[in-house]
């Protein structure tokens, strides 16, 4: 235009300022592109991340210059724990509340209002079991990966490294079992008050008694596939899978009641990375496991 109007017409239009103005838009659309899609990745990171790990690693996770969370081969440790004996507090609740129904001839509206409060009070009870795991796990900067009915899977040294990351691990462990052993003195207290209150009278519906229950540990470490699962559409998961995983769960089904079992692979990192904590693990005779042909030598942590 600015040609055309200085051959034709011999008049002079300015190119420096709207050339120079033409740059510098450019380069701050540019600058801010880049900075909304940053905000929009670190969005993106916190909401995989906020619920699963402890803020710190989060805050960790954003400072980072470059992420991958696309897939990898990496050496992890692996915590499955499992609220024991909560399918028997359910069935026990329901049998409860049904016999309940039947004692008071409940129907309609009331009998479906006793159903839904006992399901709520089932559904508190795990929630508050687990969301003590979930809190060691947390404290001990794992990842807390799922939960798999009543029972956590977590794992350590991804996404942010930790060079202990199977003392880290073990010791989430025994923090958890600690918490709940600290959690049942509580609710066995609370169940002696509701004892009384009972043979005192004057509820028309007593309260039952808070379950008592306990964790089985299995942990492994070893090198596992880690990554983004699922797909943007519907869910994604940041996950580990494999070998290693596998034994992990093997060893939290073996474990028992209040007790921590863990692997000869992750025994050898103790011995490494925390060598007092190694000194009180007991040696137990080797087991054979679902889907591992040799028998797995294992070790029990007291805690």
């Amino acid at each position: 235009v600015a040609f055309f109007a200085f051959v034709k017409f011999r008049f002079v239009l300015p190119l420096v300022l709207p050339i120079g103005g033409a740059m510098l838009m450019g380069n701050l659309m540019l600058v801010a592109y880049r900075v909304m899609f940053e905000e929009d990745q670190k969005r993106h990171v916190k909401s995989v991340f906020s619920k699963i790990v402890s803020p710190d690693i989060v805050n960790e996770l954003l400072q980072l210059e470059k992420l991958s969370l696309g897939g990898g081969r990496q050496e992890v440790t692996v915590w499955f724990s499992d609220v024991r004996g909560f399918t028997q507090f359910t069935d026990e609740s329901q049998a409860k509340v049904l016999e309940y129904i039947r004692a008071h001839k409940l129907s309609g509206a009331e009998a479906e209002a006793a159903i839904n409060e006992e399901a709520r009070e089932t559904l508190a009870t795990v929630n508050l079991y687990l969301g003590t795991v979930a809190d060691a796990i947390k404290r001990h900067k794992g990842t807390l990966d799922k939960y798999i009915g009543d029972c956590a899977m977590a794992f350590w040294n991804a996404p942010i490294p930790n060079q202990k990351h199977a003392a880290s691990c073990v010791r989430a462990a025994i923090d958890a079992q600690r918490a709940i052993y600290e959690l049942n003195l509580k609710r066995v207290e609370e169940n002696q008050k509701r004892e009384l209150e009972s043979t005192m009278g004057g509820a028309i519906r007593p309260k039952s008694r808070l379950a008592i229950l306990t964790l089985g540990s299995g942990i492994n470490t070893g090198i596992a596939t880690v990554g983004l699962m699922g797909s943007n559409e519907h869910l994604l998961n940041y996950t580990v899978f494999g070998r290693e995983v596998n034994l992990a769960s093997r060893l939290e089904a073996v474990s028992g009641h209040s007790r921590i079992i863990i692997s000869d692979a992750t025994y050898s990192h103790l011995l490494r990375d925390d060598p007092e904590l190694a000194a009180t693990c007991i040696v137990l005779p080797p087991v054979k496991v679902k889907g591992i042909v040799a028998e797995v030598k294992i070790y029990e942590v007291p805690w």
